[in-house]
């Protein structure tokens, strides 16, 4: 009797859970603003929007100015490198970010580029990355930090320059690979 009752009732459950799913439509989880880890307790935060800003204008924001002068890096320096584009297939990207040598990629990127509670996040810097060729088969920095599925990313600015010079030569390395 109680699976036939249920039977009975099934066609309004599966029409309340599809409702359930249409109204309550909800944008993904993309990151919002980047906090920088400047030494210690000291923390700065970015809206991405603001960084967008900046990179395509060149004008800066209060907590921007305050995060180049602390970390003493050159603004031009900045806008370069988030700028800086490369193509690359969507289908080889996510070939060889899910190989060892794509594992090992984002794992060290992932030192410096982490979630908030540095869980697992070398597989949201994948995603990001992923999510970032996705549309265009090319990929920013920039895209990558919009693409991050935080809230929030945290970046370690002491070891920016450690990263800075990976990315340069993990771009290099991935041109050849992906073309």
């Amino acid at each position: 009797m109680q699976l036939q009752n249920l039977l009975s009732r099934s066609p309004l459950i599966i029409l309340g859970a599809l409702a359930g799913v249409m109204l309550s439509h909800q944008r993904a989880i993309a990151t919002s603003k980047i906090v920088i880890d400047i030494v210690g307790p000291i923390k700065v935060s970015i809206k991405v929007q603001d960084l967008r800003l900046f990179a395509e204008t060149g004008e800066t924001t209060k907590t921007i100015s305050q995060a180049l002068s602390i970390s003493k890096i050159s603004p031009s320096q900045v806008r370069g490198f988030v700028t800086l584009e490369i193509e690359a297939d969507v289908a080889n990207l996510a070939t060889v970010l899910y190989s060892n040598l794509g594992l090992n990629i984002t794992k060290g990127v992932a030192e410096v580029v982490k979630t908030r509670h540095n869980y697992e996040s070398y597989k949201a810097l994948r995603s990001a990355i992923i999510l970032a060729a996705a549309d265009d088969n090319r990929i920013s920095v920039l895209e990558i930090l919009e693409k991050y599925p935080t809230e929030e990313m945290h970046i370690d600015v002491g070891k920016i320059n450690q990263i800075v010079e990976k990315a340069k030569e993990t771009i290099g390395n991935l041109e050849e690979i992906l073309n």
